[in-house]
């Protein structure tokens, strides 16, 4: 098939990746150009400490994608540029645990009475991606290899969730400031990486 000759043919695929698992759906609107939509989702605990707290938390990935490729010469190599946007709900999410029985916030220790302190930080639920890649080729048939690395954007919202009587015991001030160092932490992962692997059918 040459470039001359629009394909539009159907694609299927699967990749792994930091994504988590993908499966996803392509179709060829003309040799140089495929438009394709996707679903990712993984789950994984993951610790974290902040400021002299020790966090258990679990990062998850729930989203879909919506991608533009764009290949220069899909006869001759199947190097692409993607562009398109993330949709979905990604977090960060966990619970403060203490081995002696206190908190320390902004350098103050509070006794835990038993409570809880739960922090979360969760992507915006639209995010632009920008990428190159290989693979999802519009003029070639049959069973192929596909590979993307790129970055999507966001800055995560953080949520510090203290309850009342803690936030009595430490001010106030204390408290915000303890949610300003974890939203500095979180602005650090406003690029998210995305490295993915798999493969495709193109009917």
């Amino acid at each position: 098939m040459s470039a001359g000759t629009v394909a539009h043919a159907v694609e299927v695929y699967g990749t792994l990746g930091t994504e988590g698992v993908t499966g996803g759906l392509g179709f060829s609107i003309e040799p140089h150009d495929n438009i394709r939509a996707e679903f990712s989702g993984f789950s994984i605990s993951h610790g974290f400490n902040s400021d002299g707290l020790h966090y258990d938390g679990t990062f998850k990935i729930l989203h879909g994608g919506l991608y533009l490729d764009l290949f220069p010469a899909p006869d001759v190599v199947g190097f692409r540029v993607t562009a398109g946007m993330l949709i979905g709900d990604d977090s960060l999410s966990g619970d403060a645990t203490s081995m002696n029985g206190t908190y320390t916030l902004n350098g103050v220790t509070v006794p835990t009475n038993g409570e809880t302190i739960h922090a979360s930080a969760r992507y915006p639920t639209v995010r632009p991606y920008l990428g190159i890649g290989f693979g999802h080729n519009p003029v070639k048939r049959g069973l192929s290899v596909t590979f993307d690395a790129g970055v999507a954007y966001g800055k995560p919202h953080v949520n510090f969730d203290l309850p009342p009587d803690l936030v009595a015991l430490a001010g106030q001030d204390n408290v915000n400031a303890e949610e300003q160092s974890l939203q500095n932490k979180a602005d650090d992962a406003k690029f998210y990486p995305i490295v993915k692997l798999g493969l495709t059918y193109r009917f």
